[in-house]
Protein backbone atom coordinates (compact mmCIF):
# COMPACT_ATOMS: atom_id res chain seq x y z
CA UNK A 1 0.00 0.00 0.00
CA UNK A 2 1.33 3.44 -0.88
CA UNK A 3 0.51 7.14 -1.08
CA UNK A 4 2.89 7.39 -4.05
CA UNK A 5 1.34 4.79 -6.36
CA UNK A 6 2.60 4.96 -9.94
CA UNK A 7 0.03 2.84 -11.80
CA UNK A 8 -3.67 2.12 -11.55
CA UNK A 9 -4.89 -1.29 -12.80
CA UNK A 10 -8.37 -1.27 -14.32
CA UNK A 11 -10.16 -4.56 -15.02
CA UNK A 12 -11.43 -4.53 -18.61
CA UNK A 13 -14.96 -6.01 -18.64
CA UNK A 14 -16.82 -7.00 -21.83
CA UNK A 15 -19.33 -9.61 -23.00
CA UNK A 16 -16.68 -12.34 -23.35
CA UNK A 17 -15.57 -12.19 -19.70
CA UNK A 18 -18.47 -10.64 -17.76
CA UNK A 19 -19.67 -13.97 -16.37
CA UNK A 20 -16.18 -14.79 -15.09
CA UNK A 21 -15.61 -11.38 -13.52
CA UNK A 22 -19.16 -10.94 -12.18
CA UNK A 23 -18.56 -12.64 -8.76
CA UNK A 24 -15.50 -10.45 -8.10
CA UNK A 25 -17.40 -7.33 -9.16
CA UNK A 26 -20.29 -8.17 -6.84
CA UNK A 27 -17.95 -8.87 -3.91
CA UNK A 28 -16.10 -5.59 -4.44
CA UNK A 29 -19.39 -3.70 -4.64
CA UNK A 30 -21.01 -5.24 -1.57
CA UNK A 31 -17.95 -4.74 0.63
CA UNK A 32 -17.20 -1.16 -0.50
CA UNK A 33 -17.28 1.89 1.75
CA UNK A 34 -18.35 3.81 -1.33
CA UNK A 35 -18.44 3.30 -5.10
CA UNK A 36 -17.28 5.90 -7.60
CA UNK A 37 -19.12 5.81 -10.93
CA UNK A 38 -18.43 7.40 -14.31
CA UNK A 39 -20.04 7.10 -17.74
CA UNK A 40 -18.84 7.73 -21.28
CA UNK A 41 -21.67 8.75 -23.60
CA UNK A 42 -22.42 8.80 -27.33
CA UNK A 43 -23.41 12.46 -26.95
CA UNK A 44 -24.94 14.92 -24.51
CA UNK A 45 -27.14 17.14 -26.69
CA UNK A 46 -27.28 20.92 -27.11
CA UNK A 47 -24.89 22.52 -24.64
CA UNK A 48 -26.87 25.78 -24.59
CA UNK A 49 -30.06 24.13 -23.34
CA UNK A 50 -28.06 21.87 -21.02
CA UNK A 51 -26.88 25.01 -19.24
CA UNK A 52 -30.20 26.88 -19.41
CA UNK A 53 -30.88 29.43 -16.70
CA UNK A 54 -33.94 27.61 -15.36
CA UNK A 55 -33.23 24.25 -13.71
CA UNK A 56 -36.41 22.72 -15.11
CA UNK A 57 -35.31 23.60 -18.66
CA UNK A 58 -31.96 21.94 -18.02
CA UNK A 59 -33.68 18.85 -16.68
CA UNK A 60 -35.93 18.51 -19.73
CA UNK A 61 -32.98 18.95 -22.09
CA UNK A 62 -30.92 16.33 -20.25
CA UNK A 63 -33.91 13.99 -20.22
CA UNK A 64 -34.16 14.18 -24.01
CA UNK A 65 -30.42 13.45 -24.28
CA UNK A 66 -30.65 10.45 -21.94
CA UNK A 67 -33.59 9.06 -23.94
CA UNK A 68 -31.90 9.45 -27.33
CA UNK A 69 -28.18 8.90 -26.59
CA UNK A 70 -26.48 5.91 -25.00
CA UNK A 71 -23.83 4.86 -22.50
CA UNK A 72 -20.80 3.49 -24.36
CA UNK A 73 -18.77 2.56 -21.29
CA UNK A 74 -19.32 2.45 -17.56
CA UNK A 75 -16.70 2.86 -14.84
CA UNK A 76 -16.99 1.40 -11.32
CA UNK A 77 -14.28 1.95 -8.72
CA UNK A 78 -14.96 0.30 -5.35
CA UNK A 79 -13.17 1.93 -2.38
CA UNK A 80 -13.09 0.00 0.88
CA UNK A 81 -11.65 1.70 3.96
CA UNK A 82 -9.58 -0.99 5.71
CA UNK A 83 -7.35 0.84 8.15
CA UNK A 84 -6.95 4.17 9.93
CA UNK A 85 -3.59 4.61 11.62
CA UNK A 86 -3.07 7.61 13.86
CA UNK A 87 0.36 9.17 14.10
CA UNK A 88 2.03 8.54 17.47
CA UNK A 89 -0.38 5.66 18.06
CA UNK A 90 -0.78 2.02 17.30
CA UNK A 91 -2.78 1.18 14.16
CA UNK A 92 -6.51 0.69 14.34
CA UNK A 93 -6.31 -2.55 12.31
CA UNK A 94 -3.27 -4.43 11.16
CA UNK A 95 -1.26 -1.29 10.31
CA UNK A 96 2.38 -0.75 11.09
CA UNK A 97 2.42 3.06 11.23
CA UNK A 98 5.77 3.27 9.44
CA UNK A 99 4.83 6.55 7.83
CA UNK A 100 3.90 8.11 11.16
CA UNK A 101 7.04 7.72 13.25
CA UNK A 102 7.92 11.35 13.90
CA UNK A 103 7.42 12.22 17.55
CA UNK A 104 6.57 15.80 16.56
CA UNK A 105 3.61 14.77 14.37
CA UNK A 106 0.24 16.36 15.02
CA UNK A 107 -1.98 14.17 17.20
CA UNK A 108 -4.89 14.38 14.74
CA UNK A 109 -2.86 13.30 11.73
CA UNK A 110 -3.98 9.96 10.29
CA UNK A 111 -3.06 7.52 7.55
CA UNK A 112 -6.22 6.29 5.81
CA UNK A 113 -5.83 3.04 3.87
CA UNK A 114 -8.27 2.17 1.08
CA UNK A 115 -8.41 -1.11 -0.80
CA UNK A 116 -9.46 -0.32 -4.38
CA UNK A 117 -10.82 -2.38 -7.26
CA UNK A 118 -11.68 -0.64 -10.53
CA UNK A 119 -13.67 -1.91 -13.51
CA UNK A 120 -14.10 -0.49 -17.00
CA UNK A 121 -17.23 -1.97 -18.60
CA UNK A 122 -17.81 -1.70 -22.34
CA UNK A 123 -21.51 -1.20 -23.10
CA UNK A 124 -23.58 -1.45 -26.28
CA UNK A 125 -27.17 -0.21 -26.38
CA UNK A 126 -29.50 -2.52 -28.32
CA UNK A 127 -31.90 0.35 -29.09
CA UNK A 128 -31.33 2.99 -31.74
CA UNK A 129 -29.40 5.97 -30.42
CA UNK A 130 -27.84 9.23 -31.58
CA UNK A 131 -24.08 9.58 -31.89
CA UNK A 132 -22.49 13.02 -31.94
CA UNK A 133 -19.28 13.44 -33.97
CA UNK A 134 -17.63 15.79 -31.41
CA UNK A 135 -18.23 13.27 -28.61
CA UNK A 136 -16.91 10.38 -30.71
CA UNK A 137 -13.87 12.38 -31.77
CA UNK A 138 -13.16 13.22 -28.13
CA UNK A 139 -13.36 9.56 -27.13
CA UNK A 140 -11.15 8.44 -30.00
CA UNK A 141 -8.57 11.10 -29.10
CA UNK A 142 -8.47 9.58 -25.62
CA UNK A 143 -8.06 5.98 -26.70
CA UNK A 144 -11.62 4.67 -26.89
CA UNK A 145 -11.90 1.69 -29.26
CA UNK A 146 -15.24 1.69 -31.10
CA UNK A 147 -14.38 -1.49 -32.98
CA UNK A 148 -14.07 -3.23 -29.64
CA UNK A 149 -17.32 -1.71 -28.43
CA UNK A 150 -19.34 -3.12 -31.32
CA UNK A 151 -17.55 -6.48 -31.13
CA UNK A 152 -17.54 -6.98 -27.35
CA UNK A 153 -19.90 -4.43 -25.81
CA UNK A 154 -22.32 -5.78 -23.19
CA UNK A 155 -25.83 -5.40 -24.55
CA UNK A 156 -28.47 -3.42 -22.66
CA UNK A 157 -31.71 -1.54 -23.36
CA UNK A 158 -33.14 1.77 -22.15
CA UNK A 159 -36.29 2.50 -20.16
CA UNK A 160 -38.52 0.11 -18.19
CA UNK A 161 -37.79 -3.60 -17.66
CA UNK A 162 -38.32 -5.96 -20.58
CA UNK A 163 -38.90 -9.52 -19.34
CA UNK A 164 -38.62 -10.78 -22.93
CA UNK A 165 -35.14 -9.28 -23.50
CA UNK A 166 -32.90 -12.08 -24.89
CA UNK A 167 -30.12 -13.07 -22.52
CA UNK A 168 -29.13 -11.64 -19.14
CA UNK A 169 -29.08 -7.86 -18.70
CA UNK A 170 -25.86 -7.55 -16.71
CA UNK A 171 -25.63 -3.77 -16.71
CA UNK A 172 -29.15 -3.25 -15.43
CA UNK A 173 -28.58 -5.89 -12.77
CA UNK A 174 -25.34 -4.17 -11.78
CA UNK A 175 -27.16 -0.89 -11.22
CA UNK A 176 -29.87 -2.71 -9.25
CA UNK A 177 -27.11 -4.28 -7.11
CA UNK A 178 -25.85 -0.78 -6.28
CA UNK A 179 -29.33 0.21 -5.10
CA UNK A 180 -29.94 -3.00 -3.15
CA UNK A 181 -26.58 -2.78 -1.38
CA UNK A 182 -27.37 0.84 -0.37
CA UNK A 183 -23.70 1.70 -0.86
CA UNK A 184 -22.94 5.45 -1.03
CA UNK A 185 -22.12 6.57 -4.57
CA UNK A 186 -19.66 9.19 -5.77
CA UNK A 187 -19.58 11.14 -9.05
CA UNK A 188 -17.67 14.07 -10.51
CA UNK A 189 -20.26 16.45 -11.98
CA UNK A 190 -23.06 14.06 -11.11
CA UNK A 191 -26.27 15.27 -12.75
CA UNK A 192 -25.72 13.98 -16.30
CA UNK A 193 -24.37 10.63 -15.06
CA UNK A 194 -27.35 10.15 -12.73
CA UNK A 195 -29.90 10.94 -15.42
CA UNK A 196 -28.28 8.62 -17.98
CA UNK A 197 -28.02 5.80 -15.44
CA UNK A 198 -31.67 6.25 -14.47
CA UNK A 199 -32.98 6.27 -18.05
CA UNK A 200 -30.60 3.65 -19.47
CA UNK A 201 -30.40 1.14 -16.62
CA UNK A 202 -33.44 1.73 -14.38
CA UNK A 203 -36.65 3.07 -15.92
CA UNK A 204 -38.07 6.14 -17.69
CA UNK A 205 -37.09 9.47 -16.19
CA UNK A 206 -39.83 11.37 -14.32
CA UNK A 207 -41.45 14.36 -15.99
CA UNK A 208 -40.11 16.89 -13.47
CA UNK A 209 -36.83 17.51 -11.69
CA UNK A 210 -38.51 17.60 -8.25
CA UNK A 211 -39.91 14.11 -8.82
CA UNK A 212 -36.48 12.93 -10.01
CA UNK A 213 -34.85 14.28 -6.85
CA UNK A 214 -37.49 12.57 -4.72
CA UNK A 215 -36.74 9.27 -6.45
CA UNK A 216 -33.02 9.68 -5.81
CA UNK A 217 -33.53 10.11 -2.07
CA UNK A 218 -35.10 6.63 -1.96
CA UNK A 219 -32.70 5.03 -4.42
CA UNK A 220 -29.60 6.18 -2.50
CA UNK A 221 -30.59 6.29 1.19
CA UNK A 222 -26.96 6.59 2.31
CA UNK A 223 -26.41 9.56 0.06
CA UNK A 224 -24.22 10.55 -2.85
CA UNK A 225 -21.26 12.89 -3.16
CA UNK A 226 -20.34 15.07 -6.14
CA UNK A 227 -16.59 15.75 -5.94
CA UNK A 228 -16.89 18.63 -8.41
CA UNK A 229 -19.24 20.40 -5.99
CA UNK A 230 -16.90 19.70 -3.07
CA UNK A 231 -13.93 21.01 -5.06
CA UNK A 232 -15.66 24.20 -6.21
CA UNK A 233 -17.69 25.16 -3.15
CA UNK A 234 -15.86 23.65 -0.17
CA UNK A 235 -12.23 22.99 -1.05
CA UNK A 236 -12.03 25.78 -3.68
CA UNK A 237 -9.40 25.06 -6.32
CA UNK A 238 -8.45 27.26 -9.30
CA UNK A 239 -10.08 24.65 -11.60
CA UNK A 240 -12.44 21.75 -10.91
CA UNK A 241 -12.34 19.45 -13.94
CA UNK A 242 -11.59 15.84 -13.10
CA UNK A 243 -8.04 15.41 -14.37
CA UNK A 244 -6.88 18.66 -12.74
CA UNK A 245 -8.43 17.87 -9.36
CA UNK A 246 -7.13 14.30 -9.34
CA UNK A 247 -3.55 15.26 -10.14
CA UNK A 248 -3.57 18.13 -7.67
CA UNK A 249 -4.94 15.91 -4.91
CA UNK A 250 -2.48 13.14 -5.79
CA UNK A 251 0.43 15.55 -5.43
CA UNK A 252 -0.88 17.16 -2.25
CA UNK A 253 -1.57 13.73 -0.76
CA UNK A 254 1.99 12.56 -1.40
CA UNK A 255 3.61 15.69 0.03
CA UNK A 256 1.24 15.54 2.98
CA UNK A 257 3.40 12.72 4.35
CA UNK A 258 6.42 15.01 4.58
CA UNK A 259 4.28 17.74 6.13
CA UNK A 260 2.89 15.40 8.81
CA UNK A 261 -0.67 15.92 7.58
CA UNK A 262 -3.34 13.27 7.20
CA UNK A 263 -3.13 11.37 3.93
CA UNK A 264 -4.54 8.28 2.25
CA UNK A 265 -2.76 5.17 0.95
CA UNK A 266 -4.04 2.93 -1.82
CA UNK A 267 -3.97 -0.86 -1.60
CA UNK A 268 -4.54 -2.56 -4.97
CA UNK A 269 -4.99 -6.34 -5.48
CA UNK A 270 -2.43 -8.34 -7.42
CA UNK A 271 -3.84 -8.99 -10.88
CA UNK A 272 -0.90 -11.08 -12.13
CA UNK A 273 -3.09 -14.08 -12.99
CA UNK A 274 -5.43 -11.99 -15.12
CA UNK A 275 -2.97 -9.52 -16.62
CA UNK A 276 -4.49 -9.99 -20.07
CA UNK A 277 -7.76 -8.53 -18.75
CA UNK A 278 -6.26 -5.51 -17.00
CA UNK A 279 -5.57 -2.04 -18.38
CA UNK A 280 -2.67 -0.35 -16.57
CA UNK A 281 -2.89 3.46 -16.36
CA UNK A 282 0.30 5.38 -15.58
CA UNK A 283 -0.07 8.06 -12.89
CA UNK A 284 3.57 8.42 -11.84
CA UNK A 285 4.39 11.82 -10.38
CA UNK A 286 7.29 13.92 -11.72
CA UNK A 287 10.62 13.09 -10.09
CA UNK A 288 11.74 16.56 -9.08
CA UNK A 289 10.66 20.18 -8.81
CA UNK A 290 12.39 23.54 -8.54
CA UNK A 291 11.32 27.07 -7.67
CA UNK A 292 14.31 28.73 -9.30
CA UNK A 293 12.73 29.61 -12.65
CA UNK A 294 13.50 32.87 -14.51
CA UNK A 295 10.48 35.08 -15.06
CA UNK A 296 10.96 35.12 -18.82
CA UNK A 297 10.89 31.31 -18.90
CA UNK A 298 7.61 31.28 -16.98
CA UNK A 299 6.04 33.53 -19.61
CA UNK A 300 7.28 31.23 -22.36
CA UNK A 301 5.85 28.17 -20.62
CA UNK A 302 2.50 29.92 -20.09
CA UNK A 303 2.33 30.66 -23.82
CA UNK A 304 2.95 26.98 -24.59
CA UNK A 305 -0.07 25.80 -22.59
CA UNK A 306 -3.57 25.60 -24.05
CA UNK A 307 -5.47 28.18 -22.01
CA UNK A 308 -8.87 26.65 -22.79
CA UNK A 309 -7.82 23.17 -21.69
CA UNK A 310 -5.99 24.54 -18.65
CA UNK A 311 -9.15 26.25 -17.43
CA UNK A 312 -11.80 23.70 -18.37
CA UNK A 313 -10.12 20.34 -19.13
CA UNK A 314 -11.56 20.32 -22.63
CA UNK A 315 -10.37 21.81 -25.92
CA UNK A 316 -12.46 21.89 -29.08
CA UNK A 317 -9.38 21.35 -31.23
CA UNK A 318 -8.64 18.02 -29.55
CA UNK A 319 -5.48 16.35 -30.83
CA UNK A 320 -5.09 19.10 -33.45
CA UNK A 321 -4.38 21.70 -30.79
CA UNK A 322 -0.84 23.06 -31.12
CA UNK A 323 -0.54 23.93 -27.44
CA UNK A 324 0.23 21.64 -24.54
CA UNK A 325 -2.43 19.78 -22.56
CA UNK A 326 0.16 18.55 -20.02
CA UNK A 327 -1.71 18.58 -16.71
CA UNK A 328 1.49 18.58 -14.63
CA UNK A 329 2.78 21.67 -16.42
CA UNK A 330 -0.59 23.38 -15.90
CA UNK A 331 -0.48 22.55 -12.18
CA UNK A 332 3.13 23.67 -11.88
CA UNK A 333 2.35 27.05 -13.41
CA UNK A 334 -0.72 27.49 -11.20
CA UNK A 335 1.40 26.65 -8.16
CA UNK A 336 4.04 29.15 -9.21
CA UNK A 337 1.45 31.92 -9.58
CA UNK A 338 -0.19 31.09 -6.24
CA UNK A 339 3.16 30.99 -4.45
CA UNK A 340 4.10 34.35 -5.92
CA UNK A 341 0.78 35.90 -4.86
CA UNK A 342 1.10 34.43 -1.36
CA UNK A 343 4.54 35.94 -0.93
CA UNK A 344 3.30 39.35 -2.07
CA UNK A 345 0.41 39.21 0.40
CA UNK A 346 2.77 38.29 3.22
CA UNK A 347 5.14 41.10 2.36
CA UNK A 348 2.30 43.62 2.33
CA UNK A 349 0.96 42.27 5.63
CA UNK A 350 4.44 42.24 7.16
CA UNK A 351 5.15 45.80 6.02
CA UNK A 352 1.74 46.99 7.27
CA UNK A 353 2.31 45.40 10.69
CA UNK A 354 5.78 46.94 10.96
CA UNK A 355 4.38 50.33 9.99
CA UNK A 356 1.66 50.11 12.64
CA UNK A 357 4.23 48.98 15.17
CA UNK A 358 6.44 51.92 14.34
CA UNK A 359 3.57 54.41 14.71
CA UNK A 360 2.58 53.00 18.09
CA UNK A 361 6.15 53.14 19.37
CA UNK A 362 6.30 56.88 18.63
CA UNK A 363 3.39 57.55 20.98
CA UNK A 364 4.10 55.26 23.91
CA UNK A 365 6.26 52.37 24.99
CA UNK A 366 4.49 49.08 25.79
CA UNK A 367 6.20 45.91 27.03
CA UNK A 368 3.84 43.86 24.87
CA UNK A 369 5.50 45.29 21.77
CA UNK A 370 8.86 43.82 22.67
CA UNK A 371 7.96 40.35 21.39
CA UNK A 372 10.08 39.20 18.49
CA UNK A 373 8.70 39.76 14.98
CA UNK A 374 9.21 36.70 12.80
CA UNK A 375 11.09 37.51 9.59
CA UNK A 376 9.01 37.05 6.48
CA UNK A 377 11.34 34.33 5.20
CA UNK A 378 10.62 32.17 8.22
CA UNK A 379 6.90 32.73 7.97
CA UNK A 380 7.08 31.62 4.36
CA UNK A 381 8.85 28.40 5.24
CA UNK A 382 6.63 27.48 8.17
CA UNK A 383 3.14 28.19 6.83
CA UNK A 384 1.14 24.96 7.29
CA UNK A 385 4.26 22.91 6.45
CA UNK A 386 3.43 23.39 2.76
CA UNK A 387 6.17 22.50 0.32
CA UNK A 388 6.25 24.86 -2.68
CA UNK A 389 6.09 22.90 -5.91
CA UNK A 390 6.42 24.69 -9.20
CA UNK A 391 8.20 23.29 -12.23
CA UNK A 392 10.08 20.12 -13.13
CA UNK A 393 13.78 20.74 -12.58
CA UNK A 394 14.78 19.74 -16.10
CA UNK A 395 12.17 21.86 -17.88
CA UNK A 396 14.75 24.48 -18.91
CA UNK A 397 17.04 21.90 -20.50
CA UNK A 398 14.66 20.80 -23.24
CA UNK A 399 12.15 22.38 -25.62
CA UNK A 400 8.54 22.48 -24.52
CA UNK A 401 6.71 19.27 -25.50
CA UNK A 402 3.16 19.28 -26.78
CA UNK A 403 1.56 16.73 -24.47
CA UNK A 404 -1.99 15.44 -24.75
CA UNK A 405 -4.10 14.85 -21.68
CA UNK A 406 -4.29 11.42 -20.07
CA UNK A 407 -6.39 8.36 -20.80
CA UNK A 408 -10.10 9.09 -20.63
CA UNK A 409 -11.72 5.74 -19.92
CA UNK A 410 -14.76 5.46 -17.69
CA UNK A 411 -12.98 3.05 -15.33
CA UNK A 412 -9.97 5.29 -14.81
CA UNK A 413 -12.21 8.36 -14.46
CA UNK A 414 -14.17 6.50 -11.79
CA UNK A 415 -10.91 5.74 -9.96
CA UNK A 416 -9.86 9.39 -10.13
CA UNK A 417 -13.24 10.40 -8.70
CA UNK A 418 -13.01 7.89 -5.85
CA UNK A 419 -9.42 8.86 -5.05
CA UNK A 420 -10.35 12.54 -4.86
CA UNK A 421 -12.96 11.70 -2.23
CA UNK A 422 -10.48 9.55 -0.29
CA UNK A 423 -8.13 12.54 0.01
CA UNK A 424 -11.01 14.78 1.12
CA UNK A 425 -11.91 12.21 3.77
CA UNK A 426 -8.30 12.19 4.97
CA UNK A 427 -8.20 16.00 5.09
CA UNK A 428 -11.66 16.86 6.40
CA UNK A 429 -13.02 13.65 7.89
CA UNK A 430 -12.75 12.11 11.34
CA UNK A 431 -12.43 8.57 12.65
CA UNK A 432 -14.46 7.23 15.55
CA UNK A 433 -14.07 3.48 15.16
CA UNK A 434 -16.47 2.94 12.25
CA UNK A 435 -15.48 2.38 8.62
CA UNK A 436 -18.89 3.42 7.26
CA UNK A 437 -18.93 6.59 5.17
CA UNK A 438 -21.80 8.04 7.20
CA UNK A 439 -19.56 7.92 10.32
CA UNK A 440 -16.46 9.57 8.78
CA UNK A 441 -17.44 13.18 9.36
CA UNK A 442 -18.14 14.18 5.75
CA UNK A 443 -21.93 14.63 5.90
CA UNK A 444 -21.52 18.24 4.75
CA UNK A 445 -20.40 16.89 1.36
CA UNK A 446 -23.44 14.68 0.77
CA UNK A 447 -26.40 15.18 -1.54
CA UNK A 448 -25.29 18.41 -3.21
CA UNK A 449 -24.84 18.30 -6.98
CA UNK A 450 -22.77 20.76 -8.98
CA UNK A 451 -24.67 23.02 -11.40
CA UNK A 452 -22.69 24.66 -14.20
CA UNK A 453 -22.90 28.45 -14.05
CA UNK A 454 -24.70 28.52 -10.70
CA UNK A 455 -23.40 29.71 -7.35
CA UNK A 456 -25.44 27.09 -5.51
CA UNK A 457 -25.81 23.30 -5.79
CA UNK A 458 -28.81 21.17 -6.64
CA UNK A 459 -29.74 19.56 -3.33
CA UNK A 460 -30.94 15.95 -3.32
CA UNK A 461 -33.98 16.32 -1.08
CA UNK A 462 -37.56 15.18 -1.25
CA UNK A 463 -39.80 18.23 -1.43
CA UNK A 464 -42.96 18.22 0.67
CA UNK A 465 -44.78 19.34 -2.50
CA UNK A 466 -43.51 16.53 -4.75
CA UNK A 467 -44.11 12.79 -4.81
CA UNK A 468 -41.88 10.08 -6.21
CA UNK A 469 -42.64 8.90 -9.75
CA UNK A 470 -45.03 5.99 -10.33
CA UNK A 471 -42.55 3.97 -12.42
CA UNK A 472 -39.95 4.31 -9.67
CA UNK A 473 -42.44 3.31 -6.95
CA UNK A 474 -43.52 0.21 -8.87
CA UNK A 475 -39.96 -0.89 -9.51
CA UNK A 476 -38.62 0.03 -6.08
CA UNK A 477 -41.36 -1.99 -4.41
CA UNK A 478 -40.10 -5.08 -6.22
CA UNK A 479 -36.62 -4.41 -4.83
CA UNK A 480 -37.97 -4.05 -1.31
CA UNK A 481 -39.88 -7.33 -1.36
CA UNK A 482 -37.02 -9.12 -3.12
CA UNK A 483 -38.94 -10.22 -6.20
CA UNK A 484 -36.94 -10.71 -9.40
CA UNK A 485 -37.00 -7.73 -11.76
CA UNK A 486 -36.49 -9.70 -14.95
CA UNK A 487 -36.87 -13.24 -16.13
Amino acid sequence: MSASFETVPVVDVHKDNIQTIWPSLMLALKSATYVAIDTELSGIGDRKTLNARQIEERYKSMSESAKSRSIVSLGFSCFKLTEVTGCNSSPVTNGDGDDCNDENNFAKSNKWVFSVQTFNITALCSDEYIVEPPSLEFLVDHGFDFNKQYAKGISYYRGPDRPDFPGPSFLRQLFISVLVSEVPVVFHNALMDLMFLYQNLYTNLPTSSSMFLADLTEMFPNGMIDTKYVTDFQHRMPASYLEYVFRKRQRDNYFGIESHRSYCAIDIPNYAKMSDQVIVCNVKLPQSYTTDIPEEQIDKLKDSVCEVFGGHGWCGKGSKCKRSHDIDLILDLDQFVQTKKRRKRKRRRHNRENSELSEESKDTFDDSIQEEVTPIENVEENECHVKDITLPADILKKPVEIVRSGSHRAGFDAFMTGFILSTYIAQYGSYNGSFLLKDLGVDQMKNSIYLTGKDHPLNIVKSSFSKTSKEHRDKFMKLKVGRPLES
